[in-house]
């Protein structure tokens, strides 16, 4: 390097001595400038530029990390708005699907409706049950429905039973008749023993009857409606001609009796334990607004019993939907399909109330047919018998 330096460094200040005279060459082994002062210079400038190189270097390896990096968080940030989509997505579908397809907890509840037929046919067999006598467990109230008797023997009976259902005031009256004031105090002569269960004045009114209960609604039925207008005949006397007549009287007179103690015998019958309602209820209970509704209105015969009159069910799934703020919330909570269906069931509930309202009219058309009958019988009778009497004696007299 010094050997090319230094003959172009002698010749660049020779230059113009050249144009003067001859060029002379001149060997020059060493020099103190370019040793000392260019040569350093260089070698700080390589180092320079060496350093500058690395540097720059680094900043591109730098900057391309840094690309690579954002690119990265890019990629990243696409991906997961990709997933966040796909899962809201799947949110929807099933939040959609749970609307849609999810059965809520107020279905045990639902699934009583489905026995409601069979729980009112249990019902309406018990009716010929307790018309003979059968379900009483009080004998002489049993013996009274069963046996049938004189008016006098009757009323005699009747009379002794009330001892069993004194109030306050009949003990008073009535001393050793009564046997103390009755826990179903006027049980055998109040219509609320068929409405409500016999029981204190003040008590709850209840919708299954626990036994005691139906011995005294069935004894007011006796009283308030099974009469007896004459004896029974005995066999000797039914071959005659007027015994005949009478027993053709007394059937008549049955057939009406029939029809005027039928409301409250089916109302009583209504009110029985019903052994149909025992699954439902356990069912029904697993629902907790249904649970909260019969815990508080539920009657003590349920409770104790697990099972429910048919009227007491009707009230049942009538009231925990209509006095039933925990049904409510329930309600509020349905939405799409489920509330659809809700309002479906609500509605066939309401047919179904109404089928029972045009059974009771039916009922009470026969009712109002048969009084009418009375009532013509008892108008027309008289007149038609003095006709026939006038007609046969104006025969006679022909």
């Amino acid at each position: 390097m010094r050997k090319i330096l230094l003959p172009a460094l002698v010749s660049s200040l020779l230059t113009p001595l050249w144009s003067a005279q001859a060029a002379t060459t001149v060997i020059v082994n060493s020099s103190a400038p370019v040793s000392n002062q260019i040569m350093p210079q260089l070698r700080a400038t390589h180092g320079t530029l060496g350093t500058l190189l690395s540097t720059a270097t680094q900043i591109g390896s730098a900057v391309t990390a840094g690309n690579d990096k954002i690119a990265a968080m890019i990629q990243q940030s696409n991906e997961n708005m990709q997933h966040y989509a796909t899962f809201a997505q799947q949110a929807r579908n099933l939040e959609d699907a749970r609307r849609t397809y999810t059965v809520p907890s107020s279905i045990c509840s639902e699934s009583a409706s489905g026995q409601a037929s069979q729980i009112s046919r249990q019902a309406s067999a018990k009716q010929g049950k307790l018309s003979g006598g059968g379900g009483i467990t009080n004998q002489q109230v049993k013996e009274q429905i069963a046996s049938p008797a004189a008016p006098d023997d009757d009323q005699f009976a009747a009379a002794t039973i009330r001892g069993q259902f004194c109030t306050a005031e009949d003990v008073e009256a009535y001393g050793a008749l009564c046997q103390g004031i009755s826990d179903q105090p006027g049980g055998d002569r109040q219509v609320r023993s068929v409405l409500y269960g016999a029981g204190e004045e003040e008590k709850a009114p209840e919708l299954t009857f626990s036994p005691a209960q139906t011995d005294a609604a069935m004894m007011y039925m006796k009283n308030s409606a099974r009469k007896t207008a004459g004896r029974p005949l005995r066999k000797e006397e039914v071959n005659s001609d007027t015994g005949r007549q009478y027993l053709g009287q007394t059937t008549q007179f049955e057939a009406i009796i029939s029809a005027a103690e039928q409301p409250q015998l089916a109302m009583i019958a209504a009110s029985q334990p019903n052994e149909a309602t025992k699954a439902v209820l356990a069912e029904t209970l697993n629902a907790a607004s249904s649970k909260a509704w019969f815990d508080q209105n539920g009657s003590e015969q349920a409770k104790r019993t697990g099972m429910m009159s048919l009227r007491e069910f009707e009230a049942f799934e009538v009231q925990r939907r209509y006095a039933n703020t925990d049904y409510l919330k329930d309600l509020q909570e349905m939405e799409g399909d489920n509330l659809l269906r809700e309002s479906i069931r609500i509605q066939s509930l309401q047919n179904a109330l109404l089928l029972s309202i045009k059974q009771q009219l039916q009922e009470n058309a026969i009712l109002a047919g048969q009084q009418l009958s009375i009532a013509a019988t008892e108008h027309y009778q008289p007149r038609l018998n003095a006709t026939l009497q006038h007609l046969t004696t104006g025969a006679a007299r022909e």
